[in-house]
């Protein structure tokens, strides 16, 4: 058997990386870039409007080409342009906004002009992922979501018997491809989702959660962007109900599909096509034929069901709200052209109903995150080392609450959140007891322990001075203080 071709260089992250160079290109052709980036804490509604703005004119500036959706949550972008133009923008966003330095920006070179976009279309939503899961209900990605593995690992744990392989994606796109773990290896799980609103729903069925207890649970999409939620939905309402969803660990495959397929060339596991939503509509594996790939594909013509492997015409299942894609062969296309009353879907076609009960997202997301605080406690009194070797328990320090000191008269909540790296519930400003006045402490609470943490851990400067960053000690006092009052700005006294 020939030995699996595997380019470990193409499975790693660009993220804080210099980008890829630019390869040696055909004449007249392009290049198509994939990336997303989430923000947490969110940005501000101005802030919102500004990202959008800023995205549109860099993406003019460059003459790049294809479709965005800017949302509180961070940005997701499909785009074309030259390979020259794609770098540009890239470079560009790192210098806009230096959490773009975070970003895994997937750039494939050589792409025929048929392929590129024609306009550029940025959109201002409220998800970047139709999950339903916006503002609140969103289960945090920095406490919650599972752990990345580059492609070579992935490819790796696929072969583990205790791992089962979930397909984020929704059934349409799994039709045409998908893993298919070796004899002995992991099980693949398809969701059946007709559109991602339908994920939470489906994690909440006790089949599920039936299925993913005691398992390594292996997540994919297409570029990634779906499993961060995703993954960090699961270990949310595992952290919310203990004792019905423990799954043993969660990952999710660093690149998705797309960078797996060019790490193994030759295909790996995967069978088939990858479905994309750009003008390329699917990925092959480079090095394998269209007619082996063609062999591995069970997809069908939703009418004639002879097998067809493409989506093409945009037609959509006419059965109730469904409206999911579906393929129709060339032979069936010219009498469905005006006349689609008969499309069915392969979900619809089987009458197969997706489970209705959404789970309390929000009630979930605090009973997770105050249940991870707890174990945070008990880990930090396990391993924190302080000066006169007490634990965190001993010292009764509220983990979550910080004291912070040395901070510039003009320091505000929003300026104090960012540099603290995290969602701030309350900022308590000390004041002098005669003026009144800020002298520049305060107490913060942040929105975690986890959050709380890193802050701690980090050496963090406001105009080039340290701050002094500790716990807060539990003196049984109320909090927030009675005289606490909701401030942008600290008080500046009479």
């Amino acid at each position: 058997m020939t030995k699996e071709l595997v380019l470990k260089e193409n499975s790693r992250s660009v993220a804080g990386q210099e980008l890829p160079p630019i390869p040696d290109c055909e004449k007249n052709t392009g290049t198509i870039l994939l990336f997303y980036q989430y923000k947490e804490p969110e940005w501000t509604e101005k802030e919102h409007k500004s990202m959008l703005k800023k995205v549109i004119e860099l993406g003019e500036k460059q003459n790049i080409k294809g479709r965005g959706r800017v949302a509180p949550e961070g940005l997701n972008c499909t785009l074309s342009g030259t390979a020259q133009s794609i770098r540009d923008f890239c470079k560009g966003l790192r210098k806009m906004n230096p959490i773009f330095s975070e970003t895994d920006f997937k750039i494939t070179d050589n792409v025929s002009p048929g392929q590129l976009f024609k306009s550029l279309s940025i959109r201002k939503t409220k998800e970047l992922v139709a999950y339903g899961l916006a503002g609140e209900k969103a289960p945090s990605l920095k406490e919650f979501a599972g752990e990345h593995l580059e492609a070579d690992e992935y490819h790796k744990a696929m072969m583990e018997k205790d791992a089962v392989i979930v397909d984020v994606r929704n059934h349409y796109e799994s039709a045409l491809g998908s893993f298919q773990p070796p004899s002995g290896g992991a099980k693949l799980i398809d969701p059946q989702m007709r559109n991602s609103i339908e994920f939470p729903k489906w994690l909440n069925d006790p089949a599920t959660q039936k299925k993913l207890n005691g398992k390594k649970v292996l997540m994919y999409c297409t570029g990634g962007i779906r499993c961060e939620r995703a993954t960090a939905l699961l270990n949310q309402m595992s952290a919310a109900k203990p004792d019905e969803l423990k799954p043993k660990a969660v990952y999710e495959l660093r690149g998705g599909i797309e960078r797996y397929m060019k790490t193994f060339p030759q295909g790996g596991f995967w069978k088939g096509k990858n479905y994309l939503f750009d003008r390329r509509m699917e990925q092959l594996p480079g090095n394998k034929t269209e007619t082996l790939v063609e062999s591995e594909t069970n997809s069908k013509c939703c009418l004639c069901r002879q097998k067809w492997t493409t989506y093409r015409g945009k037609f959509k299942c006419s059965r109730g709200l469904c409206g999911v894609p579906v393929i129709v062969c060339d032979s069936c296309r010219p009498a469905t052209l005006g006349n689609s009353n008969t499309l069915t879907c392969e979900l619809c076609k089987v009458g197969y109903k997706a489970p209705k009960l959404m789970p309390d997202l929000v009630s979930m997301k605090r009973k997770a995150e105050s249940q991870h605080t707890r174990s945070e406690k008990g880990k930090y009194a396990k391993e924190a080392k302080l000066s006169d070797q007490k634990s965190i328990a001993d010292k009764n320090l509220c983990i979550d609450r910080l004291f912070i000191s040395r901070l510039p008269l003009t320091i505000t909540k929003s300026h104090l959140a960012e540099v603290l790296g995290g969602d701030i519930k309350i900022v308590h400003w000390l004041r002098d007891k005669k003026s009144c006045a800020f002298y520049g402490s305060c107490f913060v609470q942040m929105g975690s322990a986890y959050i709380a943490r890193q802050a701690v851990e980090r050496s963090i400067k406001v105009n080039k001075k340290k701050l002094k960053v500790a716990f807060a000690i539990e003196k049984g006092d109320a909090w927030p203080p009675e005289d606490y009052q909701e401030r942008e700005f600290p008080p500046i006294g009479h």
